[in-house]
């Protein structure tokens, strides 16, 4: 009877074992030794230097640059488990093979020098907290009433961005490229958000213990930059948003003081400016201002979004987010979704023909004189008809409240 036998790539014969390569015959390239040489009672040799282990190979991600102090901890469980003969504690999930989740593109890109325009009001954003408390002098203030279902879908679409990066993607509100220029920030929250979610029966405290851990090292440590400033903000919102809707039982990491930490990330980064000079202008922007800017417009709709669901949670009034009434929408997909300048130059070219008129501000999705008139119409539809998931979203949640 015939024996069923697995295909498998022939090994190179510069891996085989000096005898095979000799007798011209497929080695099984085991070490120290392999079968066909112990089977012809024979001693085995190797022209090349053992390879590393699968285990140490994976250790870190190719582009990805984490830090000595996390890397092992992230990436080596061998390492994290066994700490004390004597204390064992909880046995940490053996990760995959950590890899980029997006294409590295053809050419350096360089965020030294970005070009953004201020946002004037940021301050707005860190004060946001205040508003159901303070009342505004000569203005009545009437909360956005959000439906329970509304509420149930924003919940259910935000809990899947931080689970992207658990299956090596990444979520709408960080540009694939981020991933590859060695930002500290996301590195770990790759790696962190990943181990949250393939921890092992027994480890759950270790694991939020470290995720608080890189929480309050984001929300302490000194940025410098937009792109630093947008990656911690970007982290900090992806660790929020995993451990408020998949949380580890028990070990609540999101409360008030978190949200207003994150309110004041989210100031920091609208300061530095949520535009560039070029869009202002309606010409092309450097490819690097524009994934800065686009990237903080994306993340300060999914922290407003956030913080609208934990607020109604917690039975806190949500108000109109007026210091964004000048911010322009999610670009189209095909813009965000470039992988090389060429082709980013090109899409962008196409958008500025497509919106002549200017782009769509976020502002002319909310309830206001012009709703419902034909040319706001025409111009919502227009947006829609190239936005990406992560727009349509948005779209679908200010209709709910607003109107179409």
């Amino acid at each position: 009877m015939p024996t069923t036998r697995t295909q498998r790539s022939t090994p190179s014969r510069k891996k085989s074992c000096l005898q095979c390569a000799k007798s011209k015959v497929r080695c099984g390239l085991e070490r120290p030794s392999c079968q066909r040489c112990v089977a012809s009672n024979r001693r085995c040799t190797y022209a090349t230097e053992v390879p590393p282990s699968p285990t140490i190979r994976a250790a870190a991600p190719a582009s990805i640059a984490t830090p000595a102090s996390l890397s092992t901890a992230f990436t080596e469980p061998s390492d994290v488990t066994v700490v004390s003969e004597r204390e064992p504690l909880p046995t940490l999930p053996p990760l995959t093979q950590v890899q980029v989740p997006v294409q590295a593109p053809d050419e350096t890109l360089n965020f030294a020098s970005v070009d953004l325009v201020p946002l004037a009001g940021a301050d707005q954003i860190r004060d946001r907290w205040l508003r159901p408390f303070l009342a505004v002098t000569g203005q009545q203030e009437v909360p956005k009433a959000f439906h329970p279902y509304t509420l149930q879908y924003m919940s259910c679409v935000l809990r899947t961005y931080p689970k992207q990066m658990a299956s090596d993607s990444v979520p709408p509100f960080i540009h694939p490229t981020q991933m590859t220029t060695g930002h500290v920030a996301l590195a770990n929250c790759y790696s962190l958000v990943r181990l949250w979610h393939h921890r092992a029966a027994g480890s759950e405290a270790i694991v939020a213990d470290t995720v608080q851990r890189e929480m309050d090292r984001l929300a302490h440590g000194q940025t410098s930059g937009d792109t630093e400033q947008l990656a911690a903000l970007q982290a900090y919102l992806t660790y929020c948003i995993m451990a408020y809707f998949s949380p580890i039982s028990g070990i609540p990491l999101v409360n008030d003081a978190t949200m207003v930490t994150l309110q004041e990330m989210a100031f920091c980064a609208a300061q530095g400016g949520l535009v560039s000079t070029a869009e202002l202008a309606g010409s092309r922007p450097a490819w690097e201002s524009w994934i800065v800017a686009s990237a903080k417009r994306r993340a300060m709709f999914a922290f407003y979004l956030l913080s609208s669901v934990y607020n109604a949670d917690n039975n806190v009034p949500n108000f109109l987010a007026e210091e964004l009434r000048g911010v322009f929408a999610p670009d189209a997909k095909r813009v965000w979704e470039a992988r090389s300048r060429e082709e980013w130059e090109r899409e962008y070219a196409r958008h500025l023909a497509l919106w002549p008129d200017g782009p769509l501000k976020i502002s002319e999705l909310w309830r206001s004189p012009e709703t419902g008139s034909e040319r706001r119409r025409e111009r919502i539809d227009r947006w829609v008809q190239t936005t990406d998931e992560f727009g349509v979203m948005l779209f679908a949640v200010c209709v709910h409240l607003h109107g179409y």
